[in-house]
Order: structure tokens, then C-alpha cells, then sequence
């Protein structure tokens, strides 16, 4: 399960909508107390593209990538205030919610989680509009991840 105040929830809808329609980026840590912050990423995707189309075929419309070392930063930076990693969320652009292939590939490190007990949220935005959205987190058992609760509040 993801539980969002209503600021982050606003603050994810708000960035989704603003980097339209190009897919937005962000982290979501926690603080030991269960309060989360969020934080927006620059997604990257289309200068991965310019620069080598042949392995990066997608743009930024239909695919989003984080910078390494920002993800870097955001969480060292969260782990030093004594905060860890909650999740990740990125936007699909004139689509539904759902967890891609693209996705699961990006969320692995080989046959394992990258992040395991991160969730992973995907917000539907069409038009600048946010129209839906789902979360989804690595289930050891089946080996994928599957749909989690998110909990505004």
C-alpha cells in the first residue's frame, strides 16, 4: 500500500500535468513516523534518445528515465534525515495506468528487484489531465509485481 497526504498526491498530479506530455519523473521517501515526501526528477529520456536513438528508440512521450546520479543525490540525502525509500512514481502520457514491460525491465536488477519493497506508481494523464492511476509492488512469491492500495488522504 501507498499513503499519500493530500499535498504530495496534488504535488505528483501537479507535475505529471506540467511536464505533458512528455512522461514526468519523481521519488517518494519516508520518514520513520510514515509521513512521505516526494520529489520530482528530470527525466532524461529524450536526450538519451537525441544521442543514441538506436538504444534508446523511445522519447520522452512514451518512456521516461531517471538520472543516476539524481536518484543518487535524492536518496542519500533522504537516508542521511532518516528517511528511506518509499517509492517511485512516473506519468503515461494518452494512456491507461498499468505497469509496462518497459517498467518491470527498469525496476529489475536481473532476476531480482532493483528496489525491492518499493512501490511503484503510474499516474494516467491525458490532456494534462490526470485520469486514473495504480501502484504496483514486487511480490516475491509470484515473481512480479502486482497492484497495490494507495491511500490519499
Amino acid at each position: 500500500m501507498l499513503r499519500l497526504s493530500g499535498e504530495n498526491w496534488a504535488y505528483i498530479c501537479d507535475h505529471a500535468r506540467r511536464d505533458y506530455p512528455a512522461e514526468c519523473c519523481g521519488i517518494i521517501t519516508r520518514s520513520k513516523d510514515g509521513a512521505c515526501e516526494v520529489r520530482s526528477c528530470v527525466n532524461i529520456q529524450d536526450r538519451l534518445h537525441e544521442k543514441m536513438p538506436d538504444r534508446h528508440p523511445r522519447d520522452s512521450r512514451t518512456a521516461y528515465r531517471m538520472d543516476d546520479l539524481e536518484v543518487f543525490r535524492i536518496l542519500e540525502a533522504a537516508e542521511r534525515s532518516g528517511k528511506a525509500l518509499a517509492g517511485f512514481y512516473h506519468s503515461h502520457i494518452d494512456c491507461d495506468a498499468y505497469f509496462s514491460e518497459e517498467d518491470r525491465t527498469a525496476a529489475m536488477f536481473g532476476e531480482d528487484p532493483a528496489y525491492p519493497g518499493a512501490v511503484y506508481l503510474v499516474m494516467s494523464v491525458y490532456g494534462r489531465e490526470v485520469k486514473g492511476y495504480k501502484a504496483f509492488v514486487w511480490e516475491g512469491e509470484s515473481k512480479g509485481f502486482q497492484e497495490v492500495a494507495v491511500v490519499r488522504e
